[in-house]
């Protein structure tokens, strides 16, 4: 998991994050409360088995991180019927958040510590690989001195062309969505989606869904960070052409690139 997010971030300019023990402890065991309790939040309840604190920044705290931790976490379940590579069941639920609208955000929070965890459970012959990363700083690291950065960006290739499920559920969407585009900024930054556009190479244009602080009824998305979304799957290994604009701190930018998804489902 730890190569696969900082593959991803740092092909498109965002800072590389470093491992934390102690925000490793607060993953594992989040990932664990997970099986012990198959099913898979944000959010422990106190009583249940393996709990360790309500929230992300709760079990960090709880395991000697200090208080007033700023970011958050992703956690995700990934069933097999036939047991696979440790490394391989971390590579596809970083496929899943980074195929979704609102966990890829947080996967590119502009923080620079990771906690990792994942526990695996067996029933009636299949394995459960329950995933938890913890991304947390005690202040907001600077992104980027041009702009916001996105992913994907340009030349990026192989991203999953599509996502089958996310709670909450994207806004405008009623079955699998297409790889989103996350705009990040600085953590003092306010990002504003004005227009958004993928365009394949046969030259048919998807208009594409924006959220952002002010737009996103789930008030999940944060000022510094915005979301742009095809609301049906994109097309395997398929080259898009994105265009963007927007606003950040009320000075327009735009960004134009073009991407290549894979064979992935995320």
């Amino acid at each position: 998991m730890f190569n696969q997010v900082n593959a991803y971030r740092q092909q498109c300019g965002f800072p590389a994050v470093q491992q934390n023990t102690v925000l490793d402890q607060a993953a594992q065991a989040h990932a664990m409360w997970e099986g012990l309790n198959n099913q898979v939040a944000d959010n422990e309840t106190a009583g249940q088995q393996g709990f360790t604190g309500v929230s992300y920044v709760d079990r960090a705290v709880h395991f000697g991180f200090p208080s007033g931790a700023i970011g958050g976490g992703v956690s995700a379940a990934l069933y097999s019927t036939s047991p696979l590579p440790e490394s391989q069941y971390g590579q596809y639920l970083v496929y899943e958040w980074i195929s979704t609208v609102y966990h890829s955000q947080i996967l590119l929070t502009p923080v620079t510590t990771i906690g990792i965890g994942e526990y695996e459970t067996t029933s009636n012959g299949s394995t459960t690989a329950w995933g938890s990363l913890s991304l947390l700083n005690t202040s907001m690291q600077q992104v980027s001195t041009s702009g916001p950065l996105t992913f994907p960006c340009q030349g990026t290739t192989g991203v999953p062309y599509k996502a089958v499920s996310e709670s909450p559920t994207p806004p405008n969407t009623s079955g699998p969505w297409g790889t989103p585009v996350v705009v990040m900024g600085n953590a003092t930054d306010t990002i504003v989606l004005q227009s958004g556009t993928m365009t394949d190479t046969s030259g048919n244009v998807i208009n594409l869904q924006l959220l952002d602080s002010a737009k996103d009824p789930n008030k999940l998305t944060q000022a510094y960070a915005g979301v742009a979304y095809p609301a049906t799957p994109l097309t395997a290994n398929t080259t898009y052409t994105v265009s963007l604009t927007g606003t950040v701190n009320g000075t327009a930018f735009s960004r134009n690139f073009s991407f290549t998804t894979g064979n992935i489902v995320g």
